[in-house]
């Protein structure tokens, strides 16, 4: 039986460099301004689909990226907290924040929402990089786990 090519047969290494094109441009001093910052990013799914977003900081906590994590129903999305942290040690920055935001307007953490934060937060430490906060975000209002202690 013949062996199939695959694309190792072709491609002997992948480099992905990350440069900076512009200066950074919008600081993050505390959750409100980083629900205010992203609110935009959800615009076209606040409503009616759960989406989660890592923003990604320097140690400046100047926005560096902002990274579409995964999409869900009008009840939950599903994250790879290996993804997760894999884009983060990519990009190379010093801290996170992880947003997601809740169709329904309600700003509740779920048990779900808190053991996922601390995973992501976990495994970033091992790699010296912070997880500032995890939002909740509404078309009116969000929420905080860094401002409530949650994290």
């Amino acid at each position: 039986m013949k062996r199939i090519a695959t694309f190792r047969d072709y491609l002997g290494e992948l480099t992905v460099t990350y440069k900076r094109t512009e200066k950074f441009i919008k600081k993050i001093g505390s959750s409100q301004d980083a629900a205010e910052f992203m609110r935009p990013y959800f615009e076209q799914c606040m409503d009616h689909q759960e989406e989660f977003k890592v923003l990604h900081l320097n140690n400046s906590n100047q926005v560096v990226n902002i990274h579409h994590v995964s999409s869900g129903s009008d009840v939950g999305t599903v994250v790879d907290v290996k993804a997760v942290v894999r884009n983060i040690l990519h990009i190379n920055t010093k801290a996170a924040i992880l947003i997601h935001n809740h169709p329904s307007g309600g700003t509740k953490f779920s048990q779900s929402d808190i053991d996922l934060t601390r995973k992501i937060k976990e495994a970033c430490l091992l790699f010296d990089i912070v997880v500032l906060d995890s939002l909740i975000i509404t078309r009116e209002t969000y929420r905080s786990m860094a401002d409530e202690g949650v994290i």
